[in-house]
């Protein structure tokens, strides 16, 4: 029987190449199915990866516990640098402020260019619409979202899986991002070498702050919660939790991580701050937001001054090396961060190794 089949095959294949026929295809053996990006501990996993150009990559993340989104991140990753490098590199992970999305910064300063000359990686993630860079407490109950785990552990682990970082890492951030970055490096000791906070709150039970916090939720109407105890809790029946997400409080464990504080502290405006014409043209003639934007901009960096006055003393009372520059004069505004982050640049850099 088999020898009667193997003639039939011989046969056929010998008819199709005198009849010019096409030969039956190989059929190939299974194999393994091509790996996608590896997953972070939780399960989380990158699920879209769009390449803007040689040097930047937004992805897309679908993560267990942000469920109200799938967080994107833009990448930039240095010159050199390859997947299948047997090397990694080191990563700047950098922090937007209030509703911004991940491409804020490159829309706003010129990191990008900035980094073209650095062996670094460079992370830009999403953090929610006032996200408020914490794993929510929601009435004790925890759950969604969770924004502290999302980008200490969940990102972190995606990008030194699939993009080649090292854990050799700094962490830098403006306004709500710079309260984000101070509060992870204190709730993570060591888990980064450097830290950068530009216009952030950093001492957030001090006396009518968290008052004010709640309040800029409510009215800002940006947060994904329309409870504005959701993420921290109520500030005196639920202070413990406050009191561990207080890098005022908890200043003891940036011993040994390099340190960058910076913001005005007068209110007024500054040198680097856009002219009244500018901020007409900016918000299209419409009076109301041009006092507001002026207002917001005043006060909050006045408020956030202070609160940068007492972590930068309590800091030099521990002995910490910090280096502060509380500018005075100027607003909450863009052209400030742009300056400041690339006056600390340097020393994020040394503190990486690059």
């Amino acid at each position: 029987m088999k020898l009667r089949k193997f003639g039939q095959l011989v046969t056929g294949v010998m008819l199709a190449t005198v009849l010019g026929l096409p030969a039956a295809p190989a059929v190939a053996e299974p194999g393994p199915a091509a790996a996608g990006p590896a997953a972070a501990d939780s399960g989380a996993k990158i699920t879209d990866e769009r390449w803007v150009d040689d040097r930047t990559v937004d992805v897309t993340i679908d993560t267990p516990g942000v469920t109200s989104m799938d967080p994107q991140a833009r990448i930039l990753v240095p010159k050199g640098w390859s997947k299948d490098a047997t090397r990694t590199w080191p990563v700047l992970y950098v922090l937007s402020g209030g509703p911004d999305t991940y491409t804020i910064w490159s829309e706003k300063t010129d990191i990008e260019e900035t980094a073209l000359g650095d062996d670094v990686i460079v992370v830009m993630p999403d953090s929610g619409k006032g996200g408020g860079f914490v794993d929510w407490y929601n009435g004790g109950k925890g759950g969604n979202p969770k924004w502290e785990a999302f980008h200490t552990r969940e990102l972190s682990q995606l990008v030194e899986r699939n993009f080649r970082g090292s854990t050799t890492r700094a962490i830098m951030g403006l306004s709500s991002g710079g309260s984000g970055a101070l509060m992870y490096a204190t709730r993570n000791p060591g888990f980064y070498k450097y830290v950068a906070s530009y216009s952030g709150i950093a001492h957030i039970t001090k006396p009518g702050i968290p008052t004010i916090m709640l309040l800029s939720d409510v009215i800002d109407g940006a947060t994904e919660n329309p409870d504005p105890y959701g993420k921290l809790g109520d500030p005196l029946w639920d202070r413990w939790n406050w009191l561990e997400h207080d890098p005022y409080v908890n200043a003891g464990n940036l011993r040994g991580t390099g340190v960058y504080l910076s913001s005005g502290t007068t209110g007024l405006i500054g040198q680097l701050d856009l002219g009244l014409k500018e901020v007409i043209d900016e918000k299209e003639g419409d009076l109301t937001e041009v006092a507001k934007a002026y207002a917001a901009g005043s006060i909050s960096e006045k408020v956030i001054g202070m609160t940068n006055e007492d972590l930068a003393a309590r800091l030099k009372a521990m002995n910490i090396p910090t280096t502060v520059h509380l500018y005075g004069d100027g607003l909450h505004s863009w052209p400030w961060w742009n300056r400041e982050y690339k006056l600390a640049w340097p020393m994020i850099m040394k503190a990486l190794g690059v």
